[in-house]
């Protein structure tokens, strides 16, 4: 386990390395986070638990929840990359977190929850008064596909039924973005055929729950493309794509969607 300046914290012998949609995404999320003051944070759905690691080295108070037992494996070995005692990992929510934190994140994890309406309240519920809620989520319905199916997701979101699902659960926006063009609707685009293979490999329960388990932590897949990704030719790619995609932030035409909102 390490952690690099372009990838953030990378466990390749655990199976771990970041895809090019996750870099994208962590380029710019990173960057909203800078923008915030140092508060007690949950990050619902935390996966492995790079992207928390990094939370906790820039001075945020972290907890994890994650219910996947393999990926919060993981994640508890993340924390040693810090400080063991920075953040913890917990499976299931604590009755007493009512009000208890100013940010709650939850990156790529609303679109595998069937019942959001109940996944906004309760996190609505998790924060103090004016706390922040920061979420990603993928963008456009025309972009469904197999790599949805495989992930486990019940949905994708287009901008003004977003922005109107986070009016009617209590939130104020503060920051709207689409994030990931040209780089990660690329490489979305071109994985389809191999999400395609993958489920048709995949044994038979594929249920959106069996597949949310394992759909931030099974990157076995990446790591050939990985040791491309860390030579100087790709990094250099990765620099190049991460400031192409700050040119189109404004128009609705990358991958992703990023939502900062306060609780009202």
């Amino acid at each position: 386990m390490e952690i690099d300046a372009t990838f953030g914290p990378t466990a390749p012998e655990l199976g771990w390395v970041p895809s090019i949609r996750y870099l994208m995404r962590r380029a710019r999320l990173l960057e909203i986070c800078n923008r915030l003051p140092r508060m007690r944070l949950l990050e619902v759905g935390c996966g492995s638990g790079a992207f928390l690691a990094e939370l906790s080295g820039s001075g945020f108070e972290c907890l994890g929840l994650e219910t996947s037992t393999n990926a919060a494996a993981i994640a508890r070995q993340f924390a040693g990359l810090q400080n063991k005692e920075a953040y913890q990992i917990e499976a299931s929510p604590d009755l007493d977190w009512a009000g208890s934190f100013g940010l709650v994140c939850a990156f790529d994890v609303l679109e595998h929850i069937e019942d959001e309406s109940a996944a906004l309240r309760q996190w609505h519920r998790w924060l103090r008064d004016g706390g922040h809620l920061l979420i990603s989520v993928p963008a456009h319905l025309r972009k469904w596909g197999a790599g949805d199916i495989w992930a486990g997701h019940y949905r994708r979101y287009e901008r003004a039924p977003l922005k109107q699902l986070m009016a009617d659960h209590g939130f104020e926006l503060d920051h709207f973005e689409c994030y990931g063009f040209p780089g990660a609707t690329l490489t979305e685009w071109l994985g389809q055929p191999r999400y395609a293979r993958m489920l048709a490999e995949r044994a038979r329960d594929t249920s959106p729950s069996a597949a949310s388990a394992q759909s931030g932590i099974a990157r076995q897949d990446y790591l050939g493309i990985y040791r491309y990704m860390r030579t100087p030719v790709g990094r250099l790619a990765l620099r190049l794509a991460m400031v192409a995609q700050n040119l189109f932030l404004r128009f609705d035409i990358g991958s992703g969607y990023i939502v900062l909102a306060h609780r009202r």
